[in-house]
């Protein structure tokens, strides 16, 4: 079976400002935003949690996933890692049956917001001149 790798991959620095990705770009950083209110609104649903919060814990990890692939795609390492830390912190929590006071999930779930609203302008390639 032959590799579906053609060449050397091109390096960052190598990219071209007109590579056809800053749609993209553009549009992944408007739906980080979307994203940060949808864990701002779980995370009001988690702290109201009386009983087993299983549905919320899904939805955070399922959330957190998504930004982790789209971060690793457009290197946004903070928020890749970020995502990560909560990826991880809710499987735990639900194969742990944990409570709405899960310390490693809500400290993942500042983390990611907070580092997503240091994105807040929105992308701007003159801020990640890596990315062009």
């Amino acid at each position: 079976m032959r590799s579906i790798r053609r060449g050397p991959r091109k390096s960052v620095s190598q990219r071209e400002s007109g590579d056809g990705l800053d749609e993209l770009r553009m549009a992944y950083y408007a739906g980080l935003q979307r994203e940060r209110v949808h864990l701002a609104a779980l995370s009001a649903a988690l702290a109201r949690a009386e009983e087993n919060p299983v549905w919320i814990f899904q939805e955070l990890k399922f959330r957190a996933h998504k930004i982790r692939s789209g971060a690793a795609i457009f290197e946004i390492a903070e928020v890749g890692a970020a995502a990560c830390a909560l990826d991880l912190a809710a499987t735990s929590a639900m194969m742990s049956k944990a409570k709405n006071t899960d310390d490693a999930v809500w400290t993942a779930l500042v983390a990611l917001v907070r580092s997503i609203g240091d994105l807040d302008d929105g992308y701007d390639p003159a801020r990640f001149p890596w990315l062009i």
